[in-house]
């Protein structure tokens, strides 16, 4: 016979578990057993051996000083803190049988703390709140009585917490109502003489104010304790502590015990004054105490913290962690569970074989315990074994809710030694097996979550069970094995409704709980148990909507909806409301597109189901168009692709009407393919539906339906508010598990039952991909393979910036004699992504050739053997016979234009195009063959236009595009410079005009610049002409003339006119004449010497200002006085001679030059304004040259 785990574990009898202790209260146990019992019992678990050294170092250091002490005992339901504080006062008394438990931590405390323990005979009082404040009992009474109990127990007397001015003031009500007599009867019996010893004593010392009281007390043949006690907290504690003191205890120690529930009952004056009464006792400023008190609070964990609905007790913390900051805490883990279960529960009989079964399970657990359970791991299997060890975290949410006789403890033995005595050694319990501990049929009561444990309780026994017999009676392959792997399921199901901890934060997947019940698993769970559990799982959530299993395959969530309302009802009634076509239709689609991805797309999203669709194919974004269609009702118009797009991908619905099948749609493919020829489209046909699977799309459609404002509008409205959102909730949920189911079904019928027909080539294409979404683009890809097998494989998009980064590269290579050019790390990256595919470029170390021969550029060269290239026609090949992309297609437009001398112009207008290498489609265009400089003159070019500064120089590749824009910029700088040289000559000979040799310069530098000036449109003969006026010598005077010419102008601009004017007046000065006639003299040779000998600067001409300004200042100083003439002879007026004829000057002009002839009219006007007034005869001759 196999051993078992009563053979290994020694277990009590099953008629012994209801006498055992699972309880611990703190009460004043006496009886020797009873104390024996509990410290054996009792489990030094690790955070009890932490903990208890520094609770005893921390008492010890506190009564050396003679303060308080205040610490909470944290823990969770279950985790031993009513044991923990029962055990300490056992070791505060001094107690042997406290000091004599075999253990080396006792044994260590006991050398370092039982001799200060002994001297300080400290008084334990034990104060279990729901025992000794019973009825209307305050805190403060229950601890005097607590405290009383406790002398009485050490033989004692009583400390009286009189309340002495409630006494006093009752008698002097009496006194005031009876009068003399009540004085007589007090005289009577001895207790005082008369009002005036009555008010002697009432308002003497404590001590004579207390023995009135009692006088009068026993007067009335009352108790102390009728009369109510002292509310001076503060004072009756420092009387406490003396009268503790006075009977030879050297200090307290309260243990008190459930004062979180005795509190939850209080209302909120009560409350708040319990609280601080609390805190008062360790928090004080009035004189210390003649003994100190340690007060031991236990508190459990923030039920919260599990329960989040359970809140009533969340306020009752709050304050209580406001109003004792005093109180250390002491924090009992929930692992103390393991440890209590294996020291306690699981004790061993024959460790060897324990061990060998042990080793075995850890070995099989110890890759899936960790997902199956946050906190699991082999040494968790090894301490609780043969529970699991989430069984054992559930214990711990569990028993918080139970009543208090239903500890965890309890249920452990309960599910060792009632329900599975006959475990084998080597199984373990599954969690699901806890159900009936915690759920027996006869019924369950609760502490709290009553109503919630009911109806786990109804739904199992009443719903579940039977729904399972039916599908086992319905037969199929759902047997008897099944049915009790299902019972299990969901058992743990609903156990992961009560506790947060088996639930996890993420929910119950199928596969976790397939693992939490499976004894025999081998590494990890096996794909098909867990396939079967969830096809078994969701045939019995369509008998029991409350089960919800929301998700696909081993991940779907499994949950319970406890008390709820009944959904099944409503369902029916909303099936019959989304039972026509375009209903299923609307959600099919939503579902389908969600699977394909598409429904994201603007399209899709305004209500059509047929729209554009982008693939990455071959490195380049491809735009098509994707349609969910009923392929035998589509016309012929609708299977090929649209202009511009480059494929069409059909998708077939799962469905038809009756008497067509998925053969039909074959065929009509087919009859498109023979009719209008070879397309780029693609037909996905997918397998039809069963009625059972489209049962499936109408229970979705109802759920949604119910869960909609209208369905909650119609089938709702009188339901009331609680039930109807407990419906909603059940209807959302059941469209996450539908929707989980359909979308599984649709990877069936169109990936693993469908089939994939091509109307271009006659290759059947597959349907590789387990996601809908994938197959879409290896659909598109495989239509753009066979329709463009030519396109190059880029690793990425190619980009208009880096192609004319190639481009540029192009160029170079090609001008340079072998067709090579270098490259650095700025640009190899490009030429190896871009030209490497392209078949343009071979790389070498650091230089690059450049490939003619190859099949893209050469498909380009060959259609460009004349002058005049239609580029359409080569732009159309490149896309229809390669698939190029309209940048890559551009790049070949600049580099044959670039390269080979084209100009671009519009076909009709033969407008000059201006060529940018980027994602536009460049149509209507011609190239044209154009000279263009050698490259003798383009490097002079690039030497002279920087020199004049008119602009940067030429750029370095000599192309014609760039020969015809750099023509254009020099066009507009030189028509500028010209302007400003002209403007020079008219200013300088107006001031100077015998400065014949700048004039002259300026003159020339016009000349030269004349042919940027000239209507030629084409670039090479402007530019040769340019070229031919300007000697190949830097030091040409000249250029320094036309780069100078802003500086001169600067210059003139500021010349003090204003100054030269007075000067110019003052030429016969009779005094300064000289000096005035010398600074104009001056000024003219400044402006008369060449700009190479002496350059014209503002700085010059600032300096002349100073001088004349000088000048003009000394003018002032001197003004001229005039003499009187002598008297004037008599004067013999002479004949008139003859008019005098002067020759003003030849002037060779450039005609068509305007700055030229501007030149020419400046200087007659300034000749004619020095002859000054009068009336001049004006011959002029022009003489055109050959």
């Amino acid at each position: 016979m196999s051993p078992t785990i009563t053979d290994v574990f020694d277990l009590p009898a099953k008629e012994d578990i209801g006498a055992l202790r699972y309880v611990v209260r703190l009460t004043d146990e006496k009886d020797p057993k009873a104390l024996a019992d509990l410290v054996r019992d009792y489990v030094l678990t690790p955070t009890v051996r932490k903990e208890l050294p520094v609770v005893m170092d921390r008492l010890r250091h506190a009564h050396e000083r003679g303060e308080e002490e205040g610490r909470f005992v944290h823990g969770s339901f279950g985790s031993g803190k009513s044991h923990f504080m029962a055990y300490l006062g056992l070791l505060l008394e001094n107690h042997d049988v406290g000091w004599a438990k075999p253990d080396p931590l006792i044994e260590e405390l006991e050398k370092k703390h039982r001799d200060w323990i002994r001297g300080a005979n400290v008084l334990v009082v034990r104060l279990h709140m729901l025992t000794m404040a019973h009825g209307g009992a305050g805190f403060d009474r229950a601890v005097y009585a607590a405290f009383n109990q406790a002398l009485a127990r050490h033989g004692k007397p009583a400390f009286e917490f009189l309340d002495v001015e409630r006494v006093i003031a009752e008698a002097r009500r009496e006194a005031q109502s009876y009068g003399e007599t009540f004085w007589k009867r007090l005289r009577e019996a001895e207790v005082v003489d008369g009002p005036s010893a009555f008010d002697e004593l009432a308002t003497g010392g404590p001590e004579e104010r207390e023995d009135l009281a009692r006088a009068y007390l026993e007067w009335k043949g009352r108790d102390v304790e009728s009369a109510g006690i002292d509310p001076n907290w503060a004072d009756g504690l420092q009387r406490l502590a003396q009268h503790a003191r006075a009977q030879g205890f050297g200090g307290v120690v309260f243990l008190i015990d459930e004062l979180l529930l005795w509190l939850s009952e209080k209302n909120a004056p009560e409350f708040k004054q319990a609280i601080n009464q609390l805190n008062v006792m360790v928090d004080h400023t009035d004189r210390r105490r003649d003994v100190p008190l340690f007060v031991f609070v236990a508190r459990q964990r923030h039920i919260k913290e599990f329960f989040p609905d359970l809140v009533d007790e969340d306020q009752l913390y709050s304050h209580l962690d406001h109003h004792s900051k005093r109180f250390e805490v002491t924090e009992l883990e929930d692992v103390e569970l393991r440890h209590i279960c294996k020291e306690r529960v699981l004790k061993k009989k024959d460790p060897v074989a324990l061990g060998t079964v042990l080793d075995g399970l850890a070995q099989r657990h110890e890759k899936i315990l960790p997902d199956v359970l946050q906190k699991a791991d082999v040494a968790y299997l090894r301490d609780v074994y043969p529970f699991h060890p989430a069984l054992i975290e559930m214990l711990i949410d569990v028993s918080a809710l139970m009543q208090r006789e239903r500890t965890a403890l309890r249920l452990l033995y309960e599910l060792l030694v009632v329900h599975y005595p006959n475990l084998p050694l080597g199984d373990l319990l599954p969690v699901g097996s806890a159900f009936e501990a915690v759920f027996p049929e006869s019924g369950v009561v609760a502490a709290r979550r009553q109503e919630d444990l009911s109806a786990i309780h109804r739904l199992y026994y009443q719903r579940f069970q039977p729904a399972m017999q039916t599908m086992l009676k319905e037969g199929g392959d759902f047997d008897e094995a099944r049915r009790r792997v299902l019972d299990q399921l969901v058992k743990t199901a609903l156990l992961a409704e009560i506790s947060p901890r088996l639930r996890g934060s993420a929910g119950l997947t199928v596969e976790r709980l397939v693992r939490l019940n499976d004894a025999d698993v081998e590494g990890h769970t096996e794909r098909g148990k867990v396939s079967k559990a969830v096809q078994d799982l969701i045939a019995l959530s369509q008998k029991v909507p409350s089960l919800q299993v929301v998700g696909s395959g081993g991940t779907a969530v499994v949950s319970v909806a406890v008390q709820r309302a009944d959904i099944s009802e409503y369902l029916g009634r909303a099936r019959s409301k989304v039972g026509v076509h375009h209903v299923r239709l609307k959600t099919f689609f939503k579902l389908l597109a969600s699977e394909l991805k598409l429904s994201d797309r603007r399209w899709f999203q305004n209500g059509q189901r047929d729209g554009d669709y982008e693939v990455v194919w071959r490195g380049t974004t491809r735009r098509g168009s994707v349609g969910l269609v009923n392929i035998r009702e589509l016309p012929n118009s609708g299977f090929r692709p649209d202009s511009g797009d480059s494929f069409r991908l059909l998708i077939d619905y799962p469905w038809d009407e009756p008497g067509f099948a998925v053969e039909h749609d074959r065929e009509r493919t087919r009859t498109v393919r023979k009719r209008d020829g070879s397309m780029a489209t693609l037909c996905w046909l997918p397998r039809h539906l069963t009625p059972h699977e489209m049962g499936l799309l109408t229970d979705l459609c109802a759920a949604e339906y119910l869960a909609s404002q209208e369905g909650q509008a119609e089938l709702l409205k009188n339901c009331a508010q609680g039930e109807r959102d407990q419906l909603v909730d059940q209807a959302l949920k059941r469209v996450d598990m539908l929707q989980g189911r359909i979308r599984d079904l649709l990877r069936e019928v169109y990936k693993d039952d469908g089939e994939a027909l091509s109307l271009l080539g006659e290759q059947t294409p597959t349907i590789p991909e387990p996601e809908l979404h994938k197959n879409l683009a290896r659909f598109a890809e495989g239509l753009l393979d066979r329709l463009h097998p030519t396109h190059p494989r880029f690793p990425s998009e190619p980009r208009p910036a880096e192609l004319q980064v190639l481009a540029d590269w192009l160029v170079t290579a090609a001008e340079s004699p072998d067709a090579t050019a270098s490259f650095d790390d700025s640009n190899e990256k490009i030429l190896r992504n871009l030209g490497g595919p392209l078949e343009l470029v071979d790389l070498g170390q650091t230089r690059a050739s450049l490939r003619r021969d190859t099949r893209y550029v050469r498909d380009v060269l060959d259609r460009a053997t004349t002058e005049s290239v239609i580029w359409d026609d080569i732009d159309r090949h490149l896309a229809e016979q390669h698939g190029l992309t309209v940048p890559v297609r551009n790049l070949f437009l600049v580099f044959l234009a670039r390269a080979y001398s084209y100009r671009v112009l519009r076909s009709g207008t033969r407008e000059v195009v201006d060529v940018v290498l980027d994602g536009r489609a460049k149509t209507g265009l011609t190239l044209a063959r154009a000279p263009v400089l050698e490259p003798a003159k383009w490097s002079r070019l690039r030497e002279l236009v920087p020199s004049l500064k008119l602009g940067d120089a030429a750029p370095l590749h000599r192309t014609l595009g760039e020969q015809d824009r750099y023509s254009e910029a020099l066009k507009l700088a030189g028509a500028n410079r010209r302007g400003l040289l002209s403007g020079l000559h008219k200013r300088i000979f107006g001031l100077a005009p015998e400065a014949t040799r700048r004039l002259g310069e300026l003159k020339e530098a016009l000349r030269r610049l004349a042919p940027l000036e000239q209507a030629e449109t084409d670039s090479c003969r402007r530019l040769n002409d340019l070229l031919e006026l300007w000697p190949d010598e830097g030091s040409d005077p000249i250029r320094r003339v036309v780069a100078d010419a802003q500086q001169m102008e600067d210059a003139l601009s500021a010349l003090d006119e204003t100054s030269r004017g007075h000067l110019e007046r003052a030429k016969q000065h009779p005094v300064l004449a000289d000096a005035v006639q010398a600074h104009l003299s001056a000024l003219t040779t400044l402006l008369e010497e060449p700009e190479q000998e002496r350059k014209l600067t503002r700085e010059a001409i600032q300096a002349w200002n100073g001088h004349a300004q000088e000048l003009v200042g000394r003018l002032v100083e001197q003004p001229a006085v005039p003499q009187p003439p002598p008297p004037a002879p008599p004067v013999i007026e002479p004949p008139s001679p003859p008019p005098e004829t002067h020759v003003w000057r030849r002037e060779n002009v450039v005609l068509g030059d305007p700055a030229a002839v501007d030149g020419v009219v400046t200087e007659v006007r300034a000749e004619l304004e020095r002859l000054g007034t009068g009336v001049a005869d004006i011959e002029v001759h022009v003489r055109k040259r050959d």
